[in-house]
This record gives C-alpha cells, structure tokens and sequence, in this order.
C-alpha cells in the first residue's frame, strides 16, 4: 500500500510517494480549488499523477493546498476519494499549516508562503492561532510572484523602467502591450502568468530599479501581512520560490521593519515527511534523504 503526502500552490503540486520499500517524488499542476472545478481537478490527478502509480494502492492521502478554506475542504476530499477508492485515511489542510509545521515543528513562529502568491500565519507549535488574509493576486498577495509580476508591468506599461531593461523584455518574450493585456484580463490563470515574470526580474536585479521594486514588494508583504501580529521577537521563517531566489531583499527588507528571518526552504515536502507520526523513523530517514538528493 502507497501514503501520499502533498505540497500544492497555485501552480505545481509536489508529491511525496511512499511504500515500505521505496519512495519518489512527482509533480503535477497546482491544485487550488478556486482556480478549478473538480473535474478540471480529477483530470489533473488522472492525466498527471496516476501513470505514475496504482490509484487502488493508494490507502492514506495528506493533502496541505493552496485555497483549501473550510468552505473548499470538502470539495478537495471529494476529488481524492473519487480518485483513490481505496482510501482509509485522508486529511486535507491549508498550504499555510503544513507549512508552519514543515518550518517550525512544534516551537512557536512565525511562518510564510512566497511563492505565485502569499500568506503567512502565527504559530503556535500545534496549530494556527492568528493569520492575516492573503487576499488573493488582485486584492493583496504581496510579497509574492504575482504581486511582482503586477509592479513590474506597470512600471513596464508606463515607461518607467529603463530603455535597456524595457528592451531586453521585449526581445526576450517578444509581448505587446495588447499581448499583456489579453493575458491578464482575458486569459485563465493569471496569477501564473504574472509570476512567470519573476524569472526575467531575476535575471535583471543588476538593475537598481528593479532591485527596489523586489525589496519593496517584500517591504510591503512585512508590513501589510506581519505587522499585525505585533510578534517581531518571533523569528519570521518561509517556504516558496520567491524567498528563495531573492533571499538577500527578502532579508534587508526584514531588517528594515524590524523582523528577523529564520528558515528559508523551497519546498515544505520534507519537513512535512519528518512529521509525519505514521511514517517509521527509517522511512522517514531515507525519504529525507532521496528528495535532497533530487534538490541537487
């Protein structure tokens, strides 16, 4: 019998594959049930996952996803157990928690998402005590790939980046003002497109604008979704693409509201496996050890 354990964003799901005598990783499509209906989600985990596996294996699921609210919760569990029959245990839970618990275990902190979007909670050691809306990519999201994303094209659109980064943009993707617009406001999955920007803006961070643009994007997340908490003796730790690859603004815009960061880890897979209280030790062990081998 197979234990799936399951780090899902807006845009990639990271499966963890657990038998008693191996253990492998998948990815598949982000799985935020806001973004699609349960068809659309079963087609995923059909098309995606299950060459990869026997459905009928499957007897225990631990699902942490992106827009998994109380009111989606069902809606997930009833896309898994149509997808796995076999299935005894399941849990399904909010991206934030297993995130909290994959970067503080049991110890109280602070713990945050930065990847396509954001989102942050106080933790406790157990569980969630108090957590600031993320609002999605519209609405709030800052810090994250969309939120980026979204500064970027406006100061692209207005003509207040510079003529070398403005040129290099338009030679690298060969976009048009109306090309963007369609993407943003007429085109599915927005927010992805919008953080797909990120890796040009990385690319570029030799220019001072775009430097700030990034700091201030974190500068806002901090004051926007942490301040509120009024902990800053708690270390602030994070999960996700963007605190990963811009961790020198993520850490100076900290420094400047007056936070301290603690971990920083791409992906909350296999911290979430070492907490794992089924898993014997030894398989614990040994999955730790296959899913940093693939880090490399």
């Amino acid at each position: 019998m197979m234990m799936l354990i399951a780090d899902s964003g807006s845009t990639k799901t990271d499966w963890a594959l657990v038998t008693s005598g191996a253990v492998t990783t998948v990815s598949t499509q982000g799985l935020n049930p806001y973004q699609w209906d349960a068809e659309g989600m079963v087609g995923v985990l059909t098309e995606e996952l299950l060459p990869q596996l026997r459905a009928d294996e499957v007897d225990s699921v631990q699902f942490y996803g992106s827009g998994v609210t109380p009111a989606m919760r069902p809606k997930v569990e009833q896309v898994l157990r149509q997808v796995f029959p076999a299935l005894q245990t399941l849990e399904v839970e909010s991206d934030l928690l297993g995130a909290a618990r994959a970067l503080c275990g049991r110890s109280e902190g602070i713990a945050c998402i930065l990847g396509t979007g954001s989102n942050s909670c106080l933790y406790d050691g157990r569980q969630i005590v108090r957590n600031t809306p993320s609002l999605g990519f519209i609405l709030g999201d800052e810090g994250g790939g969309a939120s980026l994303g979204r500064l970027f094209l406006n100061a692209l659109l207005r003509d207040r980046l510079s003529a070398s980064v403005s040129d290099d943009f338009k030679a690298e993707t060969g976009l048009t003002m109306s090309e963007i617009i369609d993407r943003v406001y007429r085109q599915p999955l927005p927010n992805r497109f919008l953080a797909s920007l990120s890796k040009f803006i990385h690319s570029h961070l030799d220019d001072e604008a775009l430097r700030q643009m990034v700091t201030d994007n974190f500068r806002a997340f901090f004051h926007h979704h942490l301040a509120p908490y009024q902990r800053p003796d708690l270390p602030v730790s994070f999960v996700g693409s963007i605190a990963c690859y811009y961790e020198p603004q993520l850490r100076e815009a900290a420094t400047a509201t007056g936070f301290t960061v603690g971990t920083i880890i791409k992906s909350p897979l296999d911290g979430l496996v070492t907490l794992t209280s089924d898993l014997a030790p030894d398989l614990s062990q040994r999955m730790s050890k296959e899913m940093n081998w693939r880090k490399k």
